[in-house]
């Protein structure tokens, strides 16, 4: 179905996480229809919108600046132009620049359209094989260590599935963490997902992962089945 843009709205849409061709039909739509784009960095966007053959100006929210160019854009929101907003991959505001964009936007009554697509929490999840509700997303950890311990802590008092993403650098010091506070608890490991290198990797417990890790290159998503109990016959949702 053809899109029809919206003047005075802002779009937050999608891109790939790595594979190019899960770029949505929509979101290339609404790229060509915008009058501009609003991007985490300049240089990255531009990048993806040459591949995709796209000549839409971007604007970069979030250079190295005490100056915030958010007044500008809600002029021209109200003078009718519409906006797309994107993060350097995946989803804008998911461990990602672009809440603070649309918390403002949404303050100032403009309308607020989301354009979903790729996402490594969703597609880790799709592959896992486990009952997925409830799911609890931490995003990020902390970068101190000693936060970090607290954050995954408080998560081993959950009853569900913890999923988290970890920075390369900061895995040597994760894997004893989850030993020691997810003891028991299924581990699976997402590495490069839609990339060239793309991994999904199942570990029976943290112990196993601490054993054999997956290669320290990538980017990294962990999902912890920290179910407490194992649920019986089919319960998977058909609602989303």
């Amino acid at each position: 179905m053809a899109h029809k843009r919206e003047p005075g709205s802002l779009y937050v849409v999608a891109t790939p996480i790595g594979n190019l061709g899960d770029v949505t039909l929509r979101a290339l739509e609404i790229f060509k229809e915008v009058d501009l784009i609003l991007c985490e960095s300049a240089k990255e966007t531009r990048s993806l919108l040459s591949r995709l053959e796209i000549v839409t100006p971007v604007l970069a929210l979030y250079k190295d600046s005490s100056e915030s160019p958010y007044s500008s854009i809600l002029e021209q929101l109200a003078a009718g132009k519409s906006m797309a907003l994107v993060s350097d991959a995946g989803t804008p505001g998911v461990s990602d620049p672009g809440s603070q964009m649309v918390r403002t936007a949404r303050e100032k009554g403009f309308r607020i359209v989301p354009v979903p697509g790729a996402s490594a929490l969703t597609a880790l999840l799709s592959v896992s094989g486990f009952q997925v509700n409830p799911t609890y997303f931490l995003g990020f950890l902390s970068e101190k260590p000693s936060k970090k311990h607290r954050e995954l802590e408080r998560a081993s008092e959950i009853d569900g599935l913890v999923v988290f993403y970890e920075s390369v650098h900061k895995l040597p010091r994760l894997y004893p963490m989850l030993v020691e506070l997810f003891p028991e608890t299924e581990v699976l490991v997402g590495r490069e997902l839609t990339k060239t290198f793309e991994e999904v990797l199942y570990y029976a417990n943290p112990r196993d992962l601490l054993a054999k890790p997956p290669n320290a290159k990538g980017e990294f998503v962990f999902l912890l089945n920290h179910r407490k109990k194992t649920l019986k016959g089919n319960s998977d949702s058909t609602d989303m």
